[in-house]
């Protein structure tokens, strides 16, 4: 970006390019404000970053109510996205929560706590046996393994939701800036100095650029105590004769020694270069040693160990899977709630982070919410839960 096309002034400043920045972008698009600028500091949802990749999981079935109620109003407002995009942008093909179940509440919730939510709210699940599992998809489940699977979950489709939101907010005039890494925040949230000296000023500002937010705001003493998780995610190839059997799933296990025992994996939705049927898959879980509090001390290289475990997991408890092709290093945000940010720290300063992995799902939700609040509003739903005085995130 050149210096003397940069503005000097805008109604809103969105620092962020990733989901929450974009989704903030597009929201505040359909509000008829066109006066944004967006500063990312690399490439729009860039691979070093949370909202990188083809896929995200939407789902209702969560232990914790709130997170429940949530995940329905973003649902609803997914379908909205999908009508001004004029095009679909989530499968639904339903999720498997299935594994050990005990009374102790992981980062994905817990298969009683699902089941105790989903029948209090009336959501319809199905819930399976060991054997059950077996005889339906291609996994392999121990003996003493249940599940429950919510019919009405599936995945975002998120390069395509990414591209609709920019398509979006630069058809109303927004200018999306690459390339422009904000080296600080005026005191009073008026304003952003770049790393190239320039400066903007600005009405409201938008502080959604994840892990990297801790930087901006710690100078102004407003940086929420978050921790960043080095998540690990890859792709591997399936048996073509078993492509069309892979649900969406998440397996809950205790931990065992330095094997955290939580993975999720996704159905066949997309192939290779050459062809070949491929599935994504993660692990919910980042060893102590790994978290870090200064996001540029995050490992960005897989760890081997990390690799190992995912890999025999998947070669072990799946059938089919033949070869990892591709394998991510993804920076998460975290609260020891693990629950996001969202809210409004000065007259002129809002703020999202703490995405936690989960937040796409709420993305919705979660550009309306920092739309409104840059635009002198409230949130349309209670969002106490998010708040950035709570005791998980007072620093």
């Amino acid at each position: 970006m050149q210096a003397n096309a940069l503005p000097q002034r805008a109604s809103v400043v969105i620092i962020g390019g990733g989901m929450a920045g974009l989704s903030c972008a597009a929201a505040l698009a359909r509000r008829g404000v066109s006066d944004v600028v967006l500063l990312e500091a690399e490439t729009l949802a860039h691979a070093k970053a949370s909202s990188f990749g083809e896929t995200r999981m939407f789902r209702e079935m969560y232990s914790d109510p709130v997170l429940c109620r949530l995940a329905q109003e973003a649902n609803r407002l997914w379908r909205e996205e999908e009508t001004h995009a004029g095009e679909q942008l989530r499968d639904t093909h339903g999720l498997l929560f299935y594994g050990e179940s005990w009374d102790e509440e992981t980062i994905e919730g817990s298969i009683p706590g699902a089941r105790r939510v989903m029948d209090d709210q009336g959501i319809p699940y199905e819930a399976l046996s060991a054997s059950a599992i077996a005889a339906r998809f291609p996994l392999k489940p121990k003996p003493d393994f249940t599940g429950l699977f919510e019919p009405t979950a599936g995945a975002v489709r998120s390069d395509k939701v990414v591209a609709h939101w920019i398509r979006t907010a630069r058809k109303a005039g927004h200018q999306l800036l690459e390339h422009c890494p904000v080296s600080q925040l005026d005191a009073d949230g008026g304003g952003v100095t770049l790393s190239s000296g320039d400066h903007i000023s600005a009405d409201q500002l938008v502080v959604a650029c994840g892990i990297w937010s801790q930087l901006l705001l710690a100078p102004l003493g407003l940086a929420p105590k978050l921790e960043v998780w080095p998540m690990l995610w890859a792709h591997y190839t399936v048996d073509p004769a078993l492509a069309s059997r892979y649900p969406q799933w998440f397996c809950f296990q205790r931990e065992r020694g330095d094997d955290g025992g939580l993975y999720y994996g996704f159905p066949v939705l997309s192939t290779t270069a050459d062809g070949r049927p491929r599935i994504k898959c993660g692990i919910d879980w980042s060893p102590k040693e790994l978290r870090v509090a200064e996001p540029n001390a995050m490992v960005t290289e897989p760890p081997a160990r990390l690799v190992e475990l995912l890999d025999g997991f998947l070669f072990n408890e799946l059938e089919g899977v033949q070869e990892r092709v591709e394998t991510v290093i993804s920076p998460y945000s975290m609260a020891s709630d693990v629950n996001f940010v969202l809210d409004r720290l000065t007259p002129k300063l809002s703020l999202f982070a703490g995405g936690s992995g989960q937040a796409f799902k709420f993305a919705p939700l979660i550009g309306d919410s920092l739309a409104r609040l840059a635009s002198g509003e409230q949130p349309a739903v209670d969002l106490t839960c998010w708040n950035h005085q709570r005791d998980a995130v007072r620093a």
